[in-house]
């Protein structure tokens, strides 16, 4: 499953499909419902919260 991830998720690094993205797009990707990774948390880095 896709997830949006913090530049430094140990999770996002183990994969090796990930890609960096500017805040805006990751901003974007939160607001279109893209789930958030349960260990870095991006959406509590970026202010975007349920």
């Amino acid at each position: 499953m896709d997830a949006v991830h913090a530049g430094d998720c140990w999770a996002a690094a183990k994969s090796g499909r990930c890609r960096p993205a500017t805040r805006e797009q990751a901003l974007d990707a939160l607001r279109r419902q893209v789930p958030s990774c349960v260990h870095c948390r991006p959406d509590s880095a970026l202010g975007v919260l349920d």
